[in-house]
């Protein structure tokens, strides 16, 4: 009896089944299913269908679960954290730190790991952080680079007039004026 896995012979293919090298006058036909074996016939394809069943199944069932999982649902680059390159967990505001010098956002874990070796510059481009009157500074800083159209600086002070942040107003319409901004 023959083998469920890819059968080869001196480099050419063969029938699953009877052996049967492939040649310009017999075509061998792939497994519709699970691409791992090819065969000479249909006749060939049935005998071996009992012994190729289980094998068969597994690995159509992997090829699906590949096209399933390879579609889309990628994050997008500013969901990863510059330093370490792994994925912030969601809810990323509870996860991650975004300093108004770079307007990277770092997680919480590389951020803790910075302060506990001794550094108070960001951790991402090590500019100074201020110590005192924070919220005016970064409030300075966010809007020195928002001024230069980039747009993380302009989304970032939009949440900041949503939700009333770093000595600013709540202001819905300014929030939602600096987002469509941000997104154009």
């Amino acid at each position: 009896t023959m083998s469920c896995v890819p059968v080869v012979d001196d480099g050419d293919e063969v029938c699953a089944n009877c052996g049967k090298e492939g040649s310009d006058t017999i075509k061998l036909k792939n497994c519709n299913a699970c691409f791992l074996v090819k065969y000479c016939s249909v006749d060939c394809q049935k005998i071996h269908r009992k012994q190729h069943k289980k094998a068969c199944k597994q690995r159509a069932a992997e090829l699906k679960d590949e096209q399933l999982y390879g579609q889309g649902h990628e994050r997008p680059e500013g969901d990863f954290c510059p330093i370490c390159t792994l994925p912030i967990p969601l809810p990323m505001d509870d996860h991650s730190v975004i300093n108004a010098c770079c307007m990277k956002g770092i997680c919480k874990g590389c951020d803790y790991a910075a302060k506990k070796r001794g550094m108070s510059d960001c951790a991402f481009c090590r500019t100074p952080l201020p110590d005192n009157d924070a919220d005016r500074l970064a409030l300075a800083m966010a809007q020195a680079r928002a001024a230069k159209k980039d747009p993380v600086a302009i989304n970032f002070l939009g949440e900041k007039y949503c939700h009333g942040k770093l000595g600013l107003q709540k202001d819905m319409r300014r929030a939602v004026e600096l987002w469509t901004e941000a997104a154009e």
